[in-house]
């Protein structure tokens, strides 16, 4: 199964736990696939390196080398605009549209008041860890 998580959900999960958690440990263990857009990484290294998470560049290159170690990187041949609101929602979107996702986890409302987008169903990540029984 192949599931694309954004980048709020994998941030929260790396600093915070909780349910956030619960999925990067579930995709760390190879529970579902996760799927990532060079976009997504590099959005991904630039909220990594804010200083409000005191990483050291280093720690922050350790992490991006664990994380695109164990994705499926796909490169969107179409870019979508579906997220008026938040245009940067759209590079989401783009991924999973692209491989075929099963599932976006976002916990931003742009995406999740949607529900379902081209075959894709958009999912909180509490939904998510019920809907796969992770807890």
């Amino acid at each position: 199964m192949i599931v694309t998580v954004d980048t709020n959900v994998l941030v929260s999960g790396v600093f915070f736990g909780g349910v956030p958690g619960t999925i990067v440990t579930a995709a760390r263990a190879g529970v579902f696939t996760l799927a990532m857009s060079p976009l997504l990484l590099s959005e991904l290294r630039e909220v990594l390196s804010r200083g409000k998470f005191g990483l050291i560049p280093d720690a922050v290159q350790l992490l991006m080398d664990g994380i695109e170690a164990s994705v499926t990187i796909v490169y969107p041949s179409k870019r979508h605009q579906m997220v008026a609101r938040d245009p940067d929602d759209d590079a989401v979107i783009d991924c999973a549209v692209e491989l075929g996702s099963l599932y976006i986890v976002s916990g931003d409302a742009h995406l999740t008041e949607m529900r379902e987008i081209q075959g894709v169903t958009v999912l909180t990540p509490r939904q998510f860890v019920d809907r796969l029984k992770l807890e």
